[in-house]
């Protein structure tokens, strides 16, 4: 089996980790694109080596997908669907497969279901298939599916989760409202753009892996303020103490068949000694726990999205969640001696 051929799709920190570990699975980067390197090659802005390194970043995604045919395109641009959609969209009428980090995509069914219904139909009428994928993928869904399949009773099932915004660059970071007034983040908390939540589409992907019915969905969002002034390094600025230095998300789904799933989740700039965190507590029959207590998100979010690469390539055409994958798993060595 040939190596897939890989075009990038934004470069900057998560891209740039995937990059690395794309090439050494043995795949092949033929084309960049992004917006704010253009010009640059990827041995600039990435630190890559060999034949990968002299990849230029262009930013005519159409043009760059036409003259390289890829086998899949890995998009690090942005969160939500109304930021993604034409790019997926753009990829998937060029023929290629596409894998995200793009967090509302991991199950956006309810959230956006115009446009993911469109996404799928774009996509199996060009025979291949649309992902999202990341650390949630793994330790929002995958461990938690896993540990409900070891109750006899589920009542409720709660996460807590931190990452640190620093890993992430300056478009999560902004995301976060990193730098807003209380004033400001409660403006922008009562508009009725504000996406949807990270944990939401978390927790329907988790309902949709243990066939469960999604009635109902909730959130409060509760702003962090800096105690003192604080570096955020993703920005390059210093926040002022009593300014916001992210937020936390509580999520609450209720399930036709009883289970209730909740996930409180903050995505902030640390303090020195902070550490990613991933916890949930199960309530019925019998009660269980899972913890994580220290958690590099940044490197699991990218490992995740590799070892996904071969089960999307392998795929039926349409958007496939991570909940009609197969299971995820370490995929070592060369991507194309796990392809069909």
């Amino acid at each position: 089996m040939k190596k897939p051929t890989v075009v990038m799709f934004g470069v900057g920190a998560m891209g740039s980790i995937i990059a690395r570990m794309l090439l050494e699975r043995d795949a092949e980067i033929v084309g960049a694109v992004a917006r704010s390197t253009v010009g640059k090659t990827l041995g600039e802005v990435s630190s890559l080596e060999g034949d990968a390194a002299r990849v230029v970043v262009e930013a005519d995604a159409a043009e760059v997908l036409a003259r390289t045919k890829p086998d899949l395109v890995v998009m690090t641009i942005a969160s939500y669907m109304e930021d993604v959609k034409e790019p997926v969209l753009t990829c998937l009428r060029h023929g290629a497969n596409v894998i995200s980090l793009a967090e509302e995509n991991l199950y956006s069914w309810h959230t956006s279901p115009e446009d993911t219904a469109e996404i799928d139909r774009v996509a199996r009428e060009n025979g291949v298939t649309y992902t999202c994928s990341g650390h949630q993928d793994g330790y929002w869904v995958q461990l938690v599916a896993t540990l409900m399949g070891t109750a006899h009773r589920i009542d409720e099932v709660r996460g807590k989760a931190s990452w640190n915004v620093d890993d992430f660059g300056p478009e999560l970071a902004r995301d976060q409202q990193v730098g807003d007034t209380a004033e400001e983040f409660a403006a922008w908390l009562g508009t009725a753009e504000r996406p949807p939540t990270f944990g939401r589409n978390s927790l329907h992907a988790v309902a949709a892996a243990s066939g469960l019915t999604v009635e109902h969905s909730t959130t409060e969002t509760e702003p962090v303020f800096a105690t003192e002034d604080m570096r955020c390094a993703a920005l390059d600025t210093t926040v002022p103490a009593g300014r916001v230095i992210g937020f936390t998300d509580i999520d609450v789904v209720t399930t036709k068949e009883g289970p209730r799933l909740v996930l409180e989740m903050t995505g902030k700039v640390y303090s020195p000694g902070e550490a990613d965190s991933n916890a949930w507590v199960l309530k019925g029959e019998p009660d269980l726990d899972l913890e994580n207590q220290v958690l590099p998100t940044h490197l699991t979010t990218c490992a995740t999205l590799v070892n996904r690469v071969p089960q999307v390539l392998n795929a039926e055409p349409g958007y496939v969640t991570v909940a009609g994958l197969p299971r995820l798993q370490y995929m070592g060595g060369p991507i194309s001696s796990h392809l069909a």
